[in-house]
C-alpha cells in the first residue's frame, strides 16, 4: 500500500466512511495522478498541491455529497459537474458511485485534457466537453441523454448555473453546489420555487454543499 493510499483511508476512516479497498486505492490513484499533472499546470495551487491538505481541502468536501447523491436503484445515473477543473468533485463521486456516468465541462483546454487522461486511467465511464458554459457546451450537450445530477463547486452564481443547465436536466434532477452559507439567499433568490437546504462542512464556519431540489 502506497503512502498515499494510505493517508486517504485513514482519513476517509476518520470521517466515518465506508472504506473499500478498491475505492481508496482508486482515489489515491487519482490524486496521485493530478499531483503528477499539477507539476506542468496550474490544476490547484501550490499550497494545497500537497498530500495531506490535497486530502484535506479537496478530496473529503467532494465526498462530502455521498449522503446526498440518489440511492442506488437498478439503473444508471448522469452526473453534469461544470467548470471540473481538477477532477472535484466529479471524479471522487465517480470513483465512489460505478453507477454513474459522468459529462465534466471545463472550458480550459489543457485542463480539458488532462481530465481525458485521468478518466482513461481509471477507467471511468465519462465524457469531457471542452467548451464554455452555457454556450457552446449546453448546445453541445443538448444531443446527450439528460443528466439527473448537477453538481459544481462554483462559490457564486449558483442559481443562474442551476437555470442555465435545465434544459439539459432530467425532471426532477438534484443540483449541488459547494459553495458558502451566506450566498444561500442568492440562490433561493434565483430559484423562488426550489427546494434549497445546506450541508455544513466539518469542521467549517460558512463552507458547505447546497442541495437544491425542484427546479427542473
Amino acid at each position: 500500500m502506497s503512502e498515499l493510499e494510505d493517508l486517504v483511508r485513514r482519513e476517509l476512516s476518520a470521517r466515518g466512511l465506508v472504506v473499500a479497498l478498491p475505492f481508496a486505492s482508486g482515489l489515491a490513484a487519482f490524486l496521485g495522478i493530478l499531483l503528477r499533472a499539477n507539476e506542468g499546470m496550474n490544476l490547484i495551487s501550490r499550497r494545497e498541491a500537497v498530500p495531506e491538505v490535497l486530502v484535506g481541502r479537496h478530496l473529503l468536501e467532494a465526498l462530502e455529497a455521498l449522503p446526498l447523491l440518489p440511492s442506488p436503484g437498478g439503473r444508471r445515473f448522469r452526473l453534469l459537474d461544470i467548470g471540473s477543473g481538477g477532477g472535484f468533485p466529479a471524479i471522487p463521486l465517480l470513483l465512489a458511485r460505478p453507477d454513474l456516468d459522468g459529462v465534466l465541462v471545463e472550458s480550459i483546454g489543457k485542463k480539458s485534457r488532462f481530465l481525458e487522461e485521468a478518466l482513461r486511467v481509471l477507467g471511468l465511464t465519462a465524457r469531457v466537453v471542452n467548451a464554455r458554459f452555457p454556450g457552446p457546451a449546453l448546445e453541445l450537450m443538448r444531443k446527450l441523454p439528460p443528466c439527473d445530477l448537477l453538481t459544481s463547486r462554483a462559490v457564486a452564481g449558483a442559481g443562474e448555473l442551476a437555470r442555465a443547465a435545465r434544459p439539459v436536466l432530467a425532471p426532477g434532477a438534484v443540483a449541488l453546489f459547494w459553495t458558502t452559507e451566506p450566498l444561500l439567499e442568492d440562490l433561493r433568490r434565483a430559484l423562488p420555487a426550489a427546494r434549497v437546504s445546506f450541508r455544513l462542512s466539518p469542521g467549517a464556519d460558512r463552507r458547505g454543499v447546497a442541495q437544491v431540489e425542484c427546479f427542473t
